[in-house]
């Protein structure tokens, strides 16, 4: 069979479960399977099909309709134009947080460093350090499962280190200062912060990703409330701390920021939800 008919045909297929996002899916599953990009995907399209790509093509239909997410199926995905290794137990990065990042390249001094804490697959660091080069940091992560991808997708970037570290403990902070005798420009964190009775409601293939890695709390202001009085062991006193939000806390964080002392200022996505909270002392 012809690449473009199969295509045809798996297309019709996965329509029926999946709609409009049919096709996408198609094509995400062919050119990780055949190690192709998109374009030339198309060009292939006379090419006969692999048998055995057909057979991992239906092992993945037969995973996206169980809820696993194509992320996971193939083990990859594309942030801030780098290619970020994900599995089970690995959060995998939204393109709304590619906001902080583009905070965090602006406000991060020449040679500065930061720490990214609740790291996850360490993408946020990966994508500071691939557009400044010149700053140090390092990515924190207290999940024993995500850690082995924040030190893979981390592997090409020396000047980040990796530690496992508790968000919730002080105890982490302090031995984090002790150990590097300096304290951080800035501090980048996308925490946990959904609403631990909206864990229910969310999308079958985001259930499968780990919950520790979602559940803020009772109004999802876990992390914030416990992160913010603690930071100082660890940032410098006109440093910066950039939170990613949920939709509805920004408000709620900027306040707690300010009660500490911080100036703030809000960072709206596409859709307009302000998504980025910024805080910083002078």
């Amino acid at each position: 069979m012809k690449i473009s008919e199969y295509r045809r045909s798996t297309r019709e297929t996965l329509g029926r479960l999946f709609g409009d996002e049919a096709g996408p899916l198609c094509d995400v599953l062919l050119c990780a399977f055949l190690d192709v990009d998109h374009s030339k995907l198309l060009l292939m399209a006379d090419d006969e099909i692999p048998e055995e790509i057909t057979y991992k093509m239906s092992d993945a239909i037969d995973r996206l309709g169980m809820g696993v997410p194509v992320q996971y199926i193939i083990g990859n995905c594309w942030f801030y134009g780098l290619k970020i290794q994900v599995g089970q137990g690995c959060f995998i990065p939204r393109s709304d947080t590619e906001n902080l990042v583009k905070a965090a390249i602006g406000i991060i001094p020449q040679g500065g460093s930061f720490v990214d804490i609740c790291s996850g697959s360490g993408c946020i660091s990966a994508a500071v350090s691939a557009n400044s080069p010149d700053v140090k940091g390092c990515a924190l992560e207290y999940s024993y499962k995500a850690l082995p991808y924040t030190e893979k997708n981390l592997e090409a970037y020396p000047n980040v280190s990796v530690r496992r570290f508790d968000a919730l403990d002080e105890s982490d902070y302090d031995a984090l200062a002790e150990q590097f005798g300096h304290r951080f420009d800035a501090i980048l964190c996308n925490p946990p912060y959904i609403k631990r009775e909206d864990m229910d409601t969310l999308q079958q293939q985001v259930l499968y990703e780990p919950h520790t890695a979602l559940d803020g709390g009772e109004d999802g202001l876990d992390y914030y409330r416990t992160i913010i009085p603690l930071a100082p062991i660890i940032l410098k006193d006109s440093g910066a701390i950039i939170f990613e939000v949920g939709a509805g806390e920004a408000e709620d964080v900027g306040n707690m920021l300010r009660e500490a002392g911080y100036k703030v200022a809000f960072i709206r996505d596409v859709q307009g939800i302000e998504r980025v909270v910024l805080g910083k002392k002078y």
